[in-house]
């Protein structure tokens, strides 16, 4: 950056202290995600769009803290627009990701907020849908199949019922 950069870039910086002192806190938007890999579940614990940078995210097992070293976290960094995001994330042993819920301490919120991650229903329906379909398919196509033998059967048949009359 030239010389001539450099004064816009420190006006820029002051303008952003500036409109952000005084401003009210922005409580942040928490969402809890899951990824499966190989024996293992891995939950994040997202906390997006706040304001100011101080936060506290941690996870609980069965509603006590987890050891910190148990869990990967990221530092808060700033999205560009005055506002922060940081993460959590936890491994955890399959089919016990309900006993576990990420809480958020913040100035923007009144209490300590808990999310937990929810199994998507959309997956679930869409595989049942899909299910559904398939079985609906399968079911078609053996009764055509079921008739078209039927029909080939009765006309066999019909072909030996024929007598030769006799000429006179």
């Amino acid at each position: 950056m030239g010389p001539r950069g450099r004064p816009a870039l420190l006006f820029l910086i002051l303008l952003r202290t500036v409109a952000t002192q005084g401003r009210p806190p922005l409580p942040p938007l928490v969402k809890v995600t899951h990824h499966v890999a190989s024996a293992v579940s891995f939950l994040r614990c997202q906390a997006l769009n706040f304001y100011p940078r101080n936060i506290t995210v941690r996870w609980l097992k069965d509603r006590q803290p987890v050891d910190a070293k148990d869990a990967e976290s990221e530092d808060v960094l700033p999205n560009g627009d005055g506002t922060y995001q940081t993460w959590v994330a936890l491994a955890v042993t399959p089919g016990e990701e309900q006993r576990y819920t990420c809480q958020v301490e913040h100035p923007g919120l009144d209490q300590p907020l808990t999310a937990t991650w929810e199994p998507s229903l959309s997956n679930t329906l869409a595989i049942g849908v899909i299910s559904v379909i398939a079985v609906c398919v399968i079911i078609f196509f053996t009764g055509i199949l079921f008739r078209i033998l039927r029909r080939r059967q009765a006309s066999r048949g019909a072909t030996g019922d024929y007598v030769l009359a006799e000429c006179e």
